[in-house]
């Protein structure tokens, strides 16, 4: 872990954890020697800014205030950890910029819970007061609260213990900055070419789809394999719309638009887009964008939220539910659900919203590096149907099936897949056969 200074700048709402996770942390760091500080939003307001209110002027200048003593106890090597509900993005991103270049990193982690967890968490009841309009300008009830736009690291702490979301900052902390680079491109990459896919959408409407979805593949394709060789110009790139021939120790696996049908829909927002770095035979880093649902999956921050009581339940096509899933669903007494592209399904299970996907008929490397790369990160189990790891980087971009899960449950379902015997999977299908074709499958 590093021994230089460090900003982490916990950010949210009154009652999400803040607090309870600083501490926590402070203890953890202090106890591998490391100097470290607390900066609590209640504790500096009471000793360093009395005098301010809680309008947006006054929040300003308490963000400042820490913002400007962090960056000086940083400077002199200590970790900072600040617990300050800091609602205004603007302000966080002006602390941000006054680190930047320095040797202190600023690392801005979003801590989170539901609305209805806040209330039932707010023992001073707080929130209830200011629903009933008996207190002004509480933040996320009658003031805004600005979430990060790229924050390092989000804790959704009505999923995730105290515990847990020490130990993933922790392993935030331990990454190298080359390493924290390729993370932070592949989420920059997604996030920015489903903006444009967005601004295609609305820009031209879905009076003809078929014209909509080309323009999208092209655009979304342009973008990603601009930037790539705008920041890290010795890579390689495999796209959908440009498979190369999968070579090069850094090897960048993107599919510009994953769930091309479902974005030519007006009404979907089950499509993705796909950014993974292979490097020397592993995912060392991806992303999946869902832009029409404003979220990103990436392995900087990848955490897989437990699933929710009820059935089991196998992510599949909303066109053609592929044989094995159906027979796995009768096996493991599972339901399935229906939905758009390979990307979104993975996501499902990432989100807590399915518990397994697979797929026997075979699929493109682009289909799913970057939701395997994110799965892995978050500890969920992604193999080929046999168990054997799953292999990126081939000569033609063809893999034959693949299963994820969670690690809990990955000994049932490929018991259950072995118990079914499936036919082994399809060849590679001819250069002739569009990759849209089988994305309609996946």
């Amino acid at each position: 872990m590093s021994t230089r200074g460090a900003v982490i700048w916990l950010t949210g709402l009154s009652g999400a954890g803040k607090s309870t996770i600083a501490r926590r942390l402070a203890g953890e760091l202090a106890g591998a020697g490391l100097p470290t500080e607390v900066l609590d939003g209640d504790e500096v307001r009471a000793g360093l800014s009395a005098e301010l209110g809680f309008s947006k002027h006054d929040r300003d200048i308490q963000v400042q205030r820490v913002g400007y003593l962090s960056r000086l106890l940083a400077r002199h090597g200590v970790t900072v950890i600040v617990a300050l509900i800091s609602p205004y993005r603007e302000a966080r991103d002006a602390v941000r910029a006054s680190l930047d270049g320095a040797s202190a990193p600023f690392l801005e982690v979003h801590v989170r819970a539901p609305l209805e967890e806040l209330i039932r968490r707010d023992t001073k009841g707080l929130y209830r007061k200011a629903l009933a309009g008996e207190i002004d300008g509480f933040t996320g009830i009658s003031d805004p609260y600005e979430p990060p736009a790229r924050p390092e690291l989000v804790i959704d702490t009505d999923a995730c213990t105290p515990v847990a979301a020490v130990e993933r900052i922790l392993a935030l902390l331990r990454r190298s900055p080359a390493d924290t680079r390729d993370h932070v491109l592949a989420g920059e990459l997604a996030v920015t070419a489903g903006r444009r896919l967005l601004g295609l959408r609305a820009e031209r409407g879905f009076t003809d789809p078929a014209a909509l979805r080309d323009a999208g593949d092209k655009i979304s394709h342009a973008y990603l394999a601009d930037r790539i060789a705008e920041h890290r110009p010795a890579d390689h790139l495999r796209s959908e719309e440009s498979p190369g021939d999968g070579t090069g120790d850094r090897l960048w696996i993107v599919d510009p638009l994953d769930g091309t049908r479902e974005f030519g829909e007006q009404d979907r927002t089950d499509w993705a887009v796909h950014v993974a770095l292979w490097r020397r035979g592993t995912l060392a880093a991806g992303a999946i964008a869902l832009p029409a649902r404003d979220l990103v999956l990436s392995t900087l921050d990848a955490h897989a939220r437990p699933r929710t009581p009820g059935r089991f339940r196998i992510a599949v096509s909303r066109t053609r539910p592929p044989a094995l899933a159906s027979a796995l669903a009768a096996e493991l007494d599972a339901d399935l659900v229906p939905m758009g592209s390979a990307g979104v399904k993975i996501a499902s299970v990432l989100l807590g919203e399915t518990d397994l996907y697979v797929h026997g008929g075979g699929q493109y490397e682009w289909d799913s590096a970057a939701p395997v790369a994110v799965a892995l990160a978050a500890g969920l189990h992604a193999s080929r149907l046999d168990g054997s790891p799953l292999v990126y980087g081939g000569q033609d971009a063809w893999l034959p099936d693949l299963v994820v899960c969670r690690a809990g449950d990955a000994d049932r379902v490929l018991a259950a897949i072995r118990e079914l015997a499936p036919a082994p999977a399809p060849a590679a299908p001819s250069r002739a056969d569009t990759p849209a074709a089988q994305k309609e499958q996946a």
